[in-house]
């Protein structure tokens, strides 16, 4: 029996068992958990991201949404850390999983975007909600 497709963003679907690391979007960037929002934000604006993977301790554990960024920044919080914004705790994927993990993941969470991280728990890149569709219409 084959698995079912995941339907992408443009009505495309792909293959539930791709590779995250063929879905993941570069380049991926990271902040602490202490750097002070109002930077990262300019950061994340310079580089044209999204989001960004926060490192706690050495590992991997929240992404950064910059429109929720912005959004807290707005409503005065300009002595903002990323600690104040975000909920570590972050479920993260290996380079093996796959699309539909990823899917499930994003769905399971709310996220709109999973780490990809090494055994070390080190980034590799993140999967996006964007990416995933993106990748649905480049197959089609």
């Amino acid at each position: 029996m084959n698995a079912p497709m995941i339907e992408g963003g443009c009505g495309v679907q792909v293959a539930p068992d791709t590779p995250v690391t063929r879905l993941m979007v570069e380049p991926a960037m990271t902040v602490g958990m202490n750097q002070a929002a109002v930077e990262v934000r300019a950061a994340m604006n310079r580089r044209g991201v999204r989001f960004a993977a926060v490192n706690q301790g050495g590992r991997i554990t929240a992404v950064l949404d910059r429109l929720t960024l912005s959004r807290r920044l707005a409503a005065g919080g300009r002595d903002l850390r990323v600690r104040d914004v975000v909920c570590p705790g972050m479920a993260c994927l290996r380079p093996e999983a796959t699309a539909l993990a990823a899917a499930r993941l994003m769905h399971i969470t709310g996220s709109a975007a999973v780490p990809v991280v090494d055994e070390h728990h080190h980034l590799i890149g993140l999967v996006t909600a964007d990416s995933l569709a993106n990748a649905s219409c480049a197959t089609g």
